[in-house]
């Protein structure tokens, strides 16, 4: 006997001794040919797209694109006014960069050396020396 909880055809309930497969439920196939064929709704007039196109937007929306827009221009203009600028560290812009040239520099001119001056031998005159490590 069916429980009647589902929906959909009533099948028997099957034991463990009844034959495998045969609890399994059946596909009827009763479905409509014509489903394919269905009628489209009413067509959308522009009232419902311009919902749809609202649909999910906050009330500050485009209040937010148009300064967004205004903020990108003004970005373009100061960089078109400022033109090439070093940063911060002093580097150029890596476009700018020889690192070939800079390398045979390096290579040919010799290291420079560091050194603290300790005492001053005769300060104030012309001939005044200094001791340095």
């Amino acid at each position: 006997p069916f429980s009647g909880r589902g929906v959909g055809p009533q099948t028997p309930q099957c034991s463990m001794a009844d034959d495998s497969g045969a609890c399994q439920t059946k596909n009827a196939n009763d479905y409509d040919d014509d489903d394919n064929n269905a009628a489209v709704g009413p067509s959308l007039d522009a009232g419902d797209i311009a919902l749809l196109k609202t649909y999910g937007l906050g009330p500050y929306t485009e209040a937010i694109k148009k300064v967004e827009a205004e903020i990108k221009t003004h970005q373009d203009r100061v960089k078109e006014r400022v033109g090439i600028k070093e940063s911060d560290t002093g580097l150029g812009l890596p476009s700018q960069w020889d690192l070939v040239a800079d390398k045979q520099m390096m290579q040919e001119e010799q290291p420079l050396q560091v050194a603290r001056c300790t005492k001053i031998i005769d300060a104030g005159t012309d001939d005044a020396k200094h001791l340095i490590n």
